[in-house]
């Protein structure tokens, strides 16, 4: 065998014969200098390469029988050698093409399957297991993220987001509202600070008033209290008096008592004991009329001293009334003796008699210089006592009046700042609502050009898959129930944020419709 394969290799190496010279016959079969193009495709076909060195080898040593060298092929790899060297035309080699193309298919289709039946056998054994923590953790993020998405999706929707601007108007328009009861609240309250200070003010000025009443009664009221305790004292001394009096009645009784219980007593005594019965009776006799003037000065004098009250208070008032009648008296007097000295003037007829009548005028003038030197003086310090206490009062009163403004100035500022506030808030809103309509109406111009793309390419699906027919009316079914459940969720949660029902109307009445 060995034999016969060399020998038709030399055969076929000797019986070759070029067509032309440019063949289309795989010139890697013979190692030609290309060697490198020649072995990727062999090594694709999955031959065996061998060079023209090796095969001239052969061809020489079978030549020569040298079998120590020698390579042995397999008929099956000759046969295979034959075949590759066939030239085939344009129309074979794209249908061998294609045949290698199924086959890689078929091999591929195969593989595939493989691995699908492998991946449904893990899914079928991890099925059977109980998930673990971290299974079920990511079981729950993946819940999580679907409803997100989901969630996502559905706020996609025109009908969603035309609930989406009913919810954000009626949000709007309460807000809105809020802030026009809460400007209405703020004025009021600014009305009623103002009338507040007002009536603080008036309150004031009346506590003033009510406190300089109180300070005059309680004047007039020391005075008769002064009066009172005086009437009080003569009536306390009054009744001590008769307390005394009547004490000292009972003591004479009780010595009268006594007495005639001396007097049985000295009846059955002898007659010497009644001499000194006698004699003690004289005694006690004159200490009773001890006891009677001790009594009746004690009482004279608790009379003279209410007298002595009595006269010191109406010496007092006398004395009032008397100074100014004095002052009176005193400036007639004063009058008069001027009167006087001038008519001794005019009459003193010689020198030492002016001269007298001229040092009386001075010494009166002098008396008279200083007594309304005294009185001016008092009246200076009288003003200025007063004038220091007006000046106290006033100050008072302004330094009151100045914190009473300035209350009301910071009162006034802090309110202004917060009107500034609230307007500056509301046109950030106004600015961040108009912007956000703006995106919205961005948003909703793309997403209505996407969607009638997407309506056209759903419609040419529809056309394409009539089939799908029954699938899609139960998802359009679907969607309309979960589009029923958003609106329901809208409504309950514009419900929840207190919302009026009059902005709730709109919503309430769409119609969910495909």
């Amino acid at each position: 065998n060995m034999s016969h394969s060399v020998a038709g290799s030399v055969k076929s190496k000797n019986s070759y014969k070029s067509v032309r010279p440019k063949s289309y016959v795989d010139e890697t079969l013979f190692g030609n200098h290309k060697s490198g193009e020649g072995q990727s495709q062999m090594a694709k076909a999955g031959a065996t390469i061998l060079s023209i060195n090796e095969l001239r080898r052969i061809r020489e040593n079978a030549v020569k029988g040298l079998q120590s060298d020698a390579v042995v092929l397999p008929q099956s790899e000759i046969d295979r050698i034959r075949k590759t060297s066939v030239i085939m035309t344009k129309e074979q080699k794209e249908e061998e093409a294609k045949l290698m193309e199924s086959q890689k298919e078929a091999q591929k289709s195969l593989h595939n399957a493989r691995i699908k039946r492998m991946h449904q056998m893990d899914k079928e054994r991890n099925n059977k297991l109980p998930p673990n923590e971290f299974e079920i953790e990511d079981k729950q993020k993946k819940i999580g993220v679907l409803s997100m998405a989901q969630k996502i999706l559905d706020e996609e929707k025109d009908d969603v987001k035309t609930m989406n601007q009913m919810v954000l108007y009626s949000k709007c328009v309460t807000i809105r509202d809020k802030q026009l009861e809460e400007q209405k609240r703020l004025e009021d309250e600014y009305r009623e600070e103002n009338r507040r200070l007002d009536i603080m003010m008036e309150i004031e000025r009346l506590k003033n008033i009510k406190h300089k009443e109180e300070i005059e009664q309680k004047r007039k009221d020391a005075q008769r209290q002064g009066a009172l305790v005086i009437v009080e004292q003569i009536k306390e001394r009054e009744l001590e008096r008769l307390k005394q009096q009547e004490l000292q009645e009972r003591e004479k009784l009780q010595m009268q008592e006594h007495i005639k219980k001396l007097k049985v007593e000295e009846e059955i005594q002898l007659k010497k004991e009644r001499e000194l019965a006698k004699k003690l009776l004289d005694e006690v006799e004159e200490s009773n009329r001890e006891a009677m003037k001790v009594k009746k000065l004690k009482v004279e004098d608790e009379i003279r001293l209410d007298n002595e009250i009595l006269e010191y208070n109406r010496v007092k008032a006398q004395l009032e009334e008397e100074r100014e009648i004095e002052k009176k008296k005193l400036q007639e007097e004063k009058e008069k003796e001027v009167q006087r000295l001038r008519n001794l003037q005019e009459k003193a007829a010689d020198r030492q008699a002016e001269i007298d009548a001229l040092r009386a005028k001075r010494a009166f003038e002098e008396g008279e210089r200083r007594h309304r030197e005294k009185e001016r003086k008092e009246r200076e310090h009288k003003l200025k006592v007063m004038k220091d206490m007006e000046e106290a009062r006033q100050t008072q009163f302004l330094e009151r009046e100045r914190l009473l403004s300035e209350q009301a100035q910071q009162e006034r500022e802090e309110f202004m700042r917060i009107i500034r506030s609230q307007k500056e808030e509301a046109e950030k809103e106004r600015q961040i609502e108009l912007e956000k309509k703006n995106i919205l109406k961005n948003h909703s111009h793309q997403l209505r050009t996407q969607i009638i793309q997407n309506e056209e390419v759903k419609k040419q699906e529809r056309l394409d898959y009539l089939e799908e027919g029954r699938r899609v009316r139960q998802n359009l079914e679907n969607e309309k129930k979960r589009l029923k459940q958003i609106k329901g969720d809208k409504l309950k949660e514009i419900q929840s944020l207190g919302i009026s029902e009059k902005y709730q109307a709109d919503l309430a009445k769409k119609k969910i419709s495909f």
